[in-house]
């Protein structure tokens, strides 16, 4: 038995790694679209793009292994089941629950590989990812003017080119609007035909060397009848400070995916606190209003509302005074629902954090266990569909990763929104591909189908002879000749 386990093993083990490649590539695509443009924008050197290549890799690792699981036993089993290998071992006395207790071994293994790897190694990669990206953004190359594009040049200048030569630096159309302050509403603007971008990496200077334009302002912002223009053949701006290189710092700040299992309960019992200072706000709130309400009804609040000073009508208060204090009594539940309800949306931020919390929680143990799940619905799928074409048995693999993913994501979009508990919103995908994988495994050992279809077969009709017919008599009895 040892070595059909290690005949097993082996079988899948190429597969594995071969769907891991495609599954993470294919996974890496709109990671790498993503980058692209901010390489090219930012000129990031090619190392500290290497770097955040391959920090971006331990997301698509959390979900393309799982996978490739299921694509290694589809693959494995299924070409043994073509093979006529699986055939022979049955003959021999080798059933699937036998076959399939070394690929839930191997399974379960990659699992527990996969939940220290997402506590241990994943969140500080996704930190580091998150900082190296922030850094990033803050490097301000010399040249970043882009053609048909407003390039923000400092804090009150900003740029417009209709067209760009990169090897020359020459630019046409060139607008400039120069701001005082973010709520400048007349800014000033100068218009050029043509120019040109010369840099100076040396003092961090960028010359912008303008010609055939005019510049337009406004003198005297508390005259707004005087207007100046000047026209100039050329006209050189300087811009200070053009060059920013990058420079790594330490962000401390973490979000949900860059927190361990046990950062990740810290939060969420932090948010629990904040939730139970809510409602602890809630009944001191509805308390301070009953305990008024009480007040008032009571023998000397009442005396205050009925009672007159005097029994002339002309000076009588008493409708007065009971209008004040009905008008006061609706302030008082107008402003108590209010508050409880400013203080309901509280309690609802702080439910959806502490739920968010707890699906990334959660989901570091459901995506690992996917692999037993796919283990066991991928054997009886590769041995029904060996036959079938490889074409089959990816439109299935396909078809079970569309199914998880969509229960992974909806159920996180729902937890998220406090409408699904966090527990089944990530577990929910593998247990019902858990509930369809068992019976269809038991099925496919008593080599029966899932849905089987019996027609009775129709009863033949008796012929009856026919009378005076040869070697039969009347009644149809035979008469021997």
């Amino acid at each position: 038995m040892y070595l059909i386990n290690r005949h097993l093993l082996s079988s899948v083990k190429g597969p594995f790694f071969f769907g891991l490649s495609v599954i993470t590539f294919l996974l890496m695509i709109d990671t790498l679209f993503s980058f692209v443009d901010l390489f090219v924008t930012k000129g990031v050197p090619f190392w500290v793009a290497t770097q955040v290549l391959l920090l971006s890799l331990p997301h698509t690792f959390a979900l393309s292994i799982p996978m490739s699981v299921l694509v290694a036993v589809l693959m494995g089993v299924g070409q043994l089941a073509a093979d006529n290998e699986i055939t022979a071992l049955k003959a021999s006395g080798v059933s699937l629950y036998a076959l399939l207790r070394p690929l839930l071994l191997g399974a379960a293994l990659v699992a527990l590989a996969l939940t220290a790897y997402n506590h241990f190694f994943f969140p500080r990669m996704n930190h580091t990812l998150a900082g190296l990206i922030q850094d990033i953004n803050r490097t301000k190359p010399m040249l970043q003017i882009q053609p048909q594009q407003f390039t923000d040049l400092n804090d009150r200048m900003t740029i417009f080119v209709g067209s760009k030569d990169d090897i020359t630096g020459r630019i046409e159309d060139v607008t400039i609007i120069e701001k005082e302050g973010p709520g400048d509403l007349s800014p000033r603007m100068t218009f050029a035909a043509w120019g040109r971008i010369i840099t100076d990496h040396e003092n961090d200077l960028m010359t912008l060397e303008l010609h055939d334009g005019e510049t337009h302002e406004k003198q005297d912002k508390n005259e707004p009848d005087k207007y100046q223009v000047i026209r100039f053949s050329q006209h050189n701006r300087t811009i200070t400070d053009a060059e920013q290189d990058l420079q790594r710092t330490e962000r401390k700040a973490k979000t949900d995916r860059e927190m361990d299992l046990n950062e990740l309960l810290a939060a969420a019992g932090e948010e629990r606190k904040m939730q139970d200072g809510v409602n602890d706000r809630v009944r001191d709130i509805t308390g301070s209003f009953l305990r008024w309400e009480w007040n008032l009804l009571s023998d000397a609040g009442r005396k205050m509302v009925l009672a007159s000073e005097d029994g002339n009508p002309k000076t009588n208060r008493k409708p007065r005074i009971r209008e004040e204090r009905f008008e006061e009594t609706r302030t008082k539940v107008r402003r108590v629902a209010e508050q409880a309800q400013f203080q309901t949306r509280v309690l609802d931020t702080y439910v959806v954090k502490e739920n968010k919390y707890l699906v990334e929680f959660h989901k570091k143990f459901s995506i690992p266990f996917a692999c037993v799940v796919f283990a066991v619905l991928g054997v009886p799928m590769a041995v029904t569909t060996s036959r079938s074409g490889k074409g089959i048995s990816a439109s299935l693999a396909i078809a079970v990763f569309l199914v998880y993913y969509l229960f992974l994501v909806g159920g996180e979009k729902m937890a998220d929104r406090g409408r699904l508990d966090p527990f089944l919103a990530m577990w929910s995908a593998n247990f019902v591909l858990l509930a369809v994988g068992v019976p269809i495994f038991v099925k496919t050992v008593k080599e029966s189908s899932v849905v089987s279809i019996t027609l009775k077969p129709k009863s033949p009709k008796a012929v009856s002879p026919r009378a005076g017919s040869p070697g039969t008599g009347q009644d149809g009895e035979c008469i021997p000749r």
